[in-house]
């Protein structure tokens, strides 16, 4: 897979349309934005404490998910069913 490169038009859209999404990559551009407006700067480390922290965050969310597909996967799938049956 190679580099691909967007003309500035094409960027700002894709993210002014990720920064819209609920994608956890938006939560971490803010946070990226808010720590460098908070200290006129970031470093690498600071990136990378923000980043292991959204990555910790999307693991318990998965956890959380993962559990609540055992406990209520067969009823949604029935009512998903049920649904397309009328």
């Amino acid at each position: 897979m190679g580099i691909q490169i967007l003309d500035d038009e094409k960027a700002l859209s894709r993210f002014q349309g990720l920064m819209k999404s609920e994608h956890w990559l938006a939560t971490y551009i803010k946070d990226l934005l808010s720590a460098h407006d908070l200290s006129a700067g970031i470093d690498f480390g600071t990136a990378e404490q923000l980043l292991t922290a959204e990555k910790d965050q999307f693991d318990k969310d998965l956890v959380v998910a993962r559990r609540m597909l055992r406990v209520y996967g067969k009823q949604v799938a029935g009512e998903a069913h049920a649904a397309h049956a009328d």
